[in-house]
């Protein structure tokens, strides 16, 4: 609890200390100085709409709250629409988007499957430099759908690299960088429901690819624990 409390107070703190500063000061901020200030307002809710989201959803999920709604959609248009607001809150970073033999139609929660890939998406920016690339591939393999998303950020600890996947935990290396240490550990749930799974591999200081393995058709009636 005291983590989460932290994590949600340093961008209420953000939105507080920017939104005080323009009023204050609304009678001699330029144009450009309010705009500046703004999209640091904007940025700092996103991060907070971020967090609790994923707080509400760990909740529903340890407490079996997570119901699938499986429908037909096109995975290619997931993949582009969560690349598209993603980098769209980093406009400058190199960003490079691959995909090949994607099957038209993939059966599974929509809904679910494009949070998890926001979570990994989002992880693969915030631990990486902004002139960093982010490289994404999405191809068909036996009966599976893989996105990988490759990050040339800061990497995770062979001794940590076990322990990622458990709810709360963080590397030593990313202690300083704002999170919760629940979203990996969410992502691999959502996956495991649609009887895929997810995959990491890292080297500290090289980068980390994380693989989402989503089956063509959804497997129905899992129940896991996290």
């Amino acid at each position: 609890m005291a983590l989460l409390a932290h994590q949600l107070r340093t961008p209420l703190s953000t939105i507080n200390a920017l939104a005080q500063g323009l009023i204050r000061r609304a009678d001699r901020l330029s144009t450009a100085d309010v705009r500046a200030k703004a999209e640091k307002i904007w940025r700092a809710s996103l991060r907070l709409d971020e967090l609790v989201e994923t707080i509400l959803s760990y909740t529903r999920a340890t407490s079996g709250g997570i119901v699938l709604n499986p429908s037909e959609f096109n995975p290619e248009d997931l993949i582009r629409r969560v690349c598209r607001e993603q980098v769209g809150q980093e406009p400058a970073r190199p960003f490079e988007l691959r995909m090949r033999g994607l099957p038209d139609v993939v059966v599974g929660d929509p809904v679910l499957l494009e949070q998890a890939f926001a979570i990994v998406l989002s992880n693969a920016m915030k631990y990486s430099r902004p002139d960093q690339a982010i490289e994404v591939t999405a191809r068909k393999r036996t009966g599976m759908v893989r996105i990988v998303v490759q990050d040339h950020g800061i990497g995770i600890t062979e001794r940590d690299l076990p322990f990622i996947m458990q709810p709360f935990f963080r590397g030593q290396n990313a202690k300083k960088v704002p999170g919760t240490g629940l979203g990996l550990s969410l992502a691999w749930y959502i996956l495991k429901l649609h009887g895929g799974d997810l995959e990491v591999e890292s080297l500290e200081g090289r980068g980390t690819k994380v693989t989402l393995i989503v089956p063509e058709t959804n497997t129905t009636g899992l129940s896991y624990s996290i």
